[in-house]
């Protein structure tokens, strides 16, 4: 009987109310960016889909299932499958939930650990030698427009874009030669709007981990391109604006691709700039503890499958080592 009546209450302890509790106490401690982005995964993907049902209902085939339909169609009007590491962000979500719905209501957990059905190969787009050369050959001669400055920038120090659009002046350090990244720009969903209040805010944070605090070095070329700049301004100024006012990620996106057009280049995102980055170290020898440093990584493991992408020529050359062992 006691059993039963324990099936019977646990059947009332739905998703949405277990999503409810996770939520209010993530708020308490996590940053306002991250915050927003679980609020956006939770209303997205997580509810529409499974608000209703009952934590009991929820089982590892059942999830399984779930994360599948995720990856081949994506949100609940079926527009397209989602990125793998959004959907295993979705599957530790639902895992700390679960883990707090048993914790308070001792409900049964029927979720064991699921087959990483989102590792899979993405390819991320860098550029060509050919390409990078021309867009680099152009940024140099704008160079007084510290918006190209700044692409330029990125495609030698990994930069994200958050965090060149934080940049600021106190962050260069001339003297000895690095750049300090203690800081993120990103617009973010503001989960307290109000009827007729803008949905969305722009803020500036901490970098997204203890890793992407970081001192980068910088190439003796960009350092004689700061250190000439006869127009450098206030030191509490942003780098890409040169005022007290910041230009927002989206933004410097679009500029970023009309950069592209003028040159008649491919269309890439702005955070194959990075990929760019660590490819060129790896291929010039750079060692990846150094490399995974620079980036921000919190595991070197993390650069080698995200960020290192070996181009033809790279592969080529691997090949003709055959020859030349005999």
């Amino acid at each position: 009987m006691k059993k039963e009546l324990k099936q019977a209450e646990n059947a009332k302890i739905t998703v949405k109310m277990a999503v409810e509790l996770w939520l209010s106490g993530k708020r308490l401690f996590a940053k306002p960016s991250t915050y927003a982005k679980y609020v956006h995964t939770v209303r997205s993907h997580i509810l529409p889909h499974l608000g209703e049902m009952s934590v009991a209902e929820i089982n590892t085939g059942y999830l399984t299932e779930y994360l599948r339909m995720l990856l081949q169609e994506g949100r609940v009007d079926g527009t397209g499958g989602l990125a793998p590491k959004t959907v295993h962000d979705i599957y530790v979500i639902i895992r700390s939930i679960l883990k707090l719905a048993e914790e308070t209501w001792d409900t049964a957990n029927r979720v064991s650990r699921v087959s990483n059905l989102w590792r899979r190969t993405v390819y991320v787009p860098i550029l060509d030698t050919a390409s990078r050369k021309k867009l680099e050959s152009w940024l140099f001669k704008n160079r007084e427009d510290k918006r190209c400055l700044g692409v330029l920038l990125c495609l030698y120090t990994g930069m994200r874009l958050g965090e060149i659009c934080a940049l600021k002046w106190e962050n260069i350090y001339l003297d000895e030669g690095f750049i300090r990244i203690n800081s993120t720009l990103q617009r973010i969903q503001n989960v307290d709007a109000k009827e007729g209040e803008p949905r969305t805010q722009v803020v500036c944070s901490p970098p997204k981990s203890i890793a992407s605090s970081r001192d980068i070095p910088l190439p003796r070329f960009i350092l004689k391109l700061l250190e000439s700049d006869p127009l450098r301004p206030d030191v509490d100024y942003f780098f890409l604006t040169g005022s007290t006012e910041f230009l927002e990620p989206r933004t410097y996106q679009n500029h970023f691709k009309q950069y592209l057009s003028v040159n008649e280049i491919q269309p890439i995102n702005f955070h194959a700039l990075r990929h760019t980055f660590a490819t060129r170290c790896i291929a010039a020898g750079v060692d990846i503890k150094s490399l995974s440093e620079i980036l921000g990584h919190s595991s070197v493991q993390m650069t080698l499958n995200y960020y290192v992408h070996p181009s033809m020529d790279d592969k080529r050359r691997q090949i003709e080592m055959l020859d030349q062992a005999g």
